[in-house]
């Protein structure tokens, strides 16, 4: 921890305290301040990314996209070999029912198609449509502008450290799961 940082951090009845801008505490409208800071950590986490993915919401309601059709363009935009349902549930961390639903409503729309697989019945490639390229090329520069504006307070350096212990958590949390 910098020493600026240290300095935004009081002790308060023994332990370390969160005193910079809205803590968790007033967000929260907490009568008396939390007593665990690993607690007050991951509350910190849920909350941020509770509220990135409701501004994400609505900025891809404007597409008419949910978030999740968002992750399979923006994912199916990116590959560069041939994948199933199955890869892009596992890629996307989701169940293989609800990459289901998600493709059924893409196709509906003409945004992606499946291709059946040589020799194998059961088992579908996914790919983009021209449609699907285009709706994506359209909505990721205004995605990326958001978040650049989202995150203009930090430099490339803090985003990779930050990228860095996230991914600590949650390797961690695999463990002890």
């Amino acid at each position: 921890m910098t020493d600026r940082v240290m300095k935004k951090h009081v002790r308060n009845q023994g332990r370390l305290h969160c005193d910079m801008g809205v803590s968790i505490n007033r967000e929260l409208e907490l009568e008396q301040p939390l007593e665990d800071i690993r607690h007050e950590l991951v509350l910190n986490i849920v909350r941020t990314a509770t509220q990135i993915s409701q501004k994400g919401a609505l900025l891809f309601r404007r597409f008419d996209l949910t978030e999740a059709q968002f992750n399979v363009l923006f994912a199916l935009k990116y590959k560069t070999s041939a994948w199933t349902q199955s890869d892009l549930s596992k890629r996307l961390v989701v169940t293989r029912a609800s990459i289901t639903s998600v493709l059924d409503k893409l196709e509906d729309k003409g945004l992606v198609m499946r291709e059946k697989v040589p020799g194998n019945r059961r088992i579908y490639h996914v790919a983009l449509t021209r449609q699907g390229k285009n709706l994506i090329d359209t909505v990721e520069p205004v995605y990326r502008e958001t978040i650049h504006k989202a995150l203009d307070s930090f430099s490339d350096r803090q985003c990779l450290e930050l990228i860095h212990r996230l991914e600590q958590v949650r390797a961690r949390a695999d463990e002890v799961a």
